[in-house]
């Protein structure tokens, strides 16, 4: 069995996004029942969520270097890709805060919930990158190259690892322009306004 580059971000995405509402889950049962095992699960389960959000967050860069994303597809990639951000500098707060304090505070709950609801969103946008508009996907022309290395493919390891290693730093890269020229998420702007001039370009063509 081999991996391609683009692979392992979804290998890796669903543990933040299945022990964040875990742990929340644990804390807000825990603190109303004073049920120490589950304010006890809570924080081990939200550090373990952290780092795989910043796992996933690193593999995201790597990943977006190997896909073909234009026009829709690439807003929705960068909005997926920083609310991933997003949720992992909340994750790894949130981290950082329980494994200082046993109970968590009514403010600490609320962030939860709101990177939880992140996360939520964020993996809808995810699917819709792969299942609407084909990214990563080599039959529909989705991927960057036709024959990438593959982890697990005789004598290729280490070009895998060398291409993961540039697409990390052409990754970040991409994520500084497009922060600077203030594409944040795009998908829920820019795409909305293209949308609208869409529709108003077919209105205008359909007046007598």
């Amino acid at each position: 069995m081999t991996l391609r580059l683009q692979e392992v971000h979804p290998s890796l995405v669903h543990f933040p996004i299945a022990l964040l509402p875990v742990s929340v889950g644990a804390d807000l049962v825990g603190r109303a029942t004073g049920n120490h095992g589950l304010l006890e699960t809570a924080r081990h389960t939200v550090a373990i969520a952290a780092a795989g959000a910043a796992l996933s967050g690193l593999s995201g860069l790597v990943a977006q270097e190997e896909v073909n994303a234009d026009g829709e597809a690439r807003d929705v990639l960068i909005t997926h890709r920083n609310l991933n951000i997003t949720a992992t500098l909340l994750l790894g707060a949130l981290a950082l805060w329980r494994s200082r304090r046993y109970r968590p505070s009514l403010g600490y709950l609320g962030l939860g919930l709101a990177g939880v609801g992140t996360l939520a969103y964020s993996a809808y946008l995810g699917g819709t990158l792969v299942y609407k508009h084909g990214v990563g996907v080599q039959r529909a022309g989705g991927q960057y190259r036709e024959h990438p290395p593959e982890l697990g493919e005789t004598g290729r390891n280490a070009a895998f690892a060398r291409d993961a290693a540039a697409d990390l730093v052409h990754g970040v890269k991409h994520l500084g322009q497009e922060t600077a020229a203030g594409r944040i998420v795009p998908s829920l702007t820019d795409g909305a306004r293209r949308r609208m001039r869409a529709d108003a370009s077919g209105a205008g063509a359909g007046a007598p």
